[in-house]
């Protein structure tokens, strides 16, 4: 069985650096085909120069993607490379020693119509003020099913974090692999959830979600992850998700030049929620979450807006072209 570690990254080559590092310090299963495949989109940034540095027993490959957008850097990876199982890093970890031999060994033992994922430790630079600490993803508080290896419950849904899970190349691709009209990309309030989606995908086709608890990794949370401004743009990156999922699912829905008339109407009474708020001196509890409807709110405003643009202009989605080396 051939494993690839598939990493996607843009514009980063100090964390991609510090992530190989971490890597190359882990154990690899003795007699199995591992490949690190790191795929740099949008621009090269330095990021082949460093993955020259850290070979890693011959491991490294660098892909470039030329086209921006991590959902399709993700899949051209997939369908460029010959693994029969995949695991998703991303470039801002650090690894216990044994996580690629946790993940080797599971895939064995289930076999195809599996997937897996592990905890995660934050890292973080600073303390997190209380009250942002409801609105802040996994990725920045930490996350685990505790310690014992485990069928995640159906239907809990995907709940494996999108920077530490690996899948079967067949049961991705026949999934779907990627859905690139979400995901991350250069541009401004891209959406997010690109990971849950695929892994959504996976639970409909009938794959089993088996957590890892030995598959343990390091996230690392700078400062500003911490900070009003940043959690408010991560909730309005949810409004763009919930708009291009599950709002464009529902063509029944009503709208008002694209944008879904429950959302004018819930705008319109949260910012006057915030205006008592004001007035009367309310928690900071209580004005962070009319702050952060609001911005989830206005996600869903640009998603439509964008979107209505687009279909207006009458923009391609564009092939891009991808070169490794």
């Amino acid at each position: 069985m051939k494993t690839a570690i598939i990493v996607a990254t843009y514009n980063r080559p100090a964390l991609v650096d510090r992530m190989l590092t971490s890597l190359g310090k882990c154990a690899f299963p003795d007699h199995e085909d591992v490949e690190i495949l790191v795929v740099e989109n949008g621009k090269r940034a330095g990021t082949e120069e460093v993955c020259a540095r850290h070979p890693i027993g011959g491991r490294t490959r660098y892909m470039f993607v030329g086209g921006s957008g991590k959902s399709n850097a993700l899949n051209v990876a997939i369908r460029t490379c010959d693994a029969d199982f995949i695991v998703f890093f991303d470039d801002d970890l650090t690894f216990t020693r044994d996580i690629v031999v946790e993940y080797v060994s599971a895939a064995r033992r289930y076999g195809p119509r599996h997937f897996f994922g592990g905890p995660l430790t934050a890292d973080a630079e600073v303390p997190c003020p209380p009250h942002l600490v409801p609105y802040l993803p996994s990725s920045s508080i930490g996350w685990s099913l505790g310690d014992e290896e485990q069928e995640v419950d159906r239907a809990l849904g995907p709940t494996f974090f999108g920077a530490n899970w690996g899948a079967f190349k067949s049961d991705i691709l026949q999934a779907g692999a990627f859905s690139e009209e979400i995901g991350i990309s250069p541009v401004p309030l891209s959406s997010v959830g690109e990971e849950t989606e695929l892994q959504r995908a996976l639970l409909k086709d009938g794959n089993r979600a088996i957590y890892l608890p030995k598959a343990l990794i390091h996230h690392l949370v700078r400062a500003n992850c911490y900070t009003l401004q940043w959690v408010r743009e991560r909730r309005a990156r949810h409004g763009v998700t919930y708009y291009h999922v599950d709002h464009k699912g529902n063509p029944g829905a009503r709208e008002l030049f694209g944008i879904p008339v429950w959302v004018l109407r819930s705008l319109c009474q949260e910012y006057a929620k915030r205006l008592v708020a004001a007035l009367t001196f309310a928690s900071i509890e209580k004005r962070t979450t009319i702050v952060m409807r609001i911005s989830y709110l206005k996600g869903i405003v640009h998603g439509a807006l964008t979107d209505r643009r687009e279909q207006r202009l009458g923009l391609p989605s564009g092939e891009q072209s991808a070169t490794t080396s």
